[in-house]
């Protein structure tokens, strides 16, 4: 087995499943991802038992593999701990976070409200991730990156689903906005509260196309 094109497989397919191209109940077919990867059956196959192993695709019986859907509960389960673990890193982001992270914030923010209107979804959704992502790092606190960065496959699926729903990327643009000035006036009490917001608002925006696929 060439480990390389496993997990070449491996990261193409969780990529595409964790941005929304592939969708809940999709099936994946291997010889159809093989071809387009050109390269084997096997590595696929293999990429796909990890994958059921991370939860993101499940076997069934005369189907093969398809990707898999959260239940409710389990969204719930995860956004309750990704609000946790947010409100927690508040009051670090506030101490901690650099004028210049700042600036980088607002320029992701302002390449995404670019991509939203070109109805690029799948680039709201990455330029999404990395908003998070840069927030999360300017707590400079390595144990909660740790922890919050053992979630971020979930939390980048989640943020797909949301941008794909029928209320769009709009609500959570403002959300970023109302976040970002919140920092900018190191004020962690307002953070908590736009912070809390947003995740119910992201929630929402995912159950609404849940809903769909569920």
């Amino acid at each position: 087995m060439n480990i390389s094109l496993r997990h070449k497989a491996h990261e193409s397919i969780k990529s595409k499943i964790i941005t929304f191209e592939f969708r809940p109940g999709d099936v994946l077919r291997e010889n159809a991802i093989a071809k387009e990867m050109g390269i084997g059956r096997t590595p696929v196959r293999e990429a796909l038992l990890m994958l059921e192993n991370e939860k993101l695709v499940e076997c069934r019986a005369n189907m093969g593999y398809v990707v898999r859907k959260l239940t409710k509960k389990e969204a719930d389960d995860y956004y309750a701990l990704r609000e946790t673990l947010e409100l927690f890193a508040a009051p670090l982001i506030i101490e901690r976070i650099t004028p210049e992270t700042i600036e980088r914030l607002e320029a992701i923010l302002a390449d995404s409200v670019k991509l939203a209107e070109k109805n690029d979804v799948r680039g709201v959704a990455e330029s999404n991730t990395e908003f998070h992502k840069l927030l999360y790092s300017s707590t400079d606190s390595e144990v909660f990156v740790e922890l919050i960065f053992q979630l971020i496959d979930r939390i980048r699926w989640l943020l797909a689903m949301a941008v794909a729903s029928r209320l769009g990327p709009a609500e959570a643009l403002d959300d970023h906005r109302r976040i970002v000035d919140a920092i900018r006036k190191r004020d962690t009490e307002k953070l908590k509260e736009e912070i809390s917001v947003h995740l119910h608002h992201a929630k929402e925006r995912y159950l609404s196309i849940a809903e769909v696929l569920l």
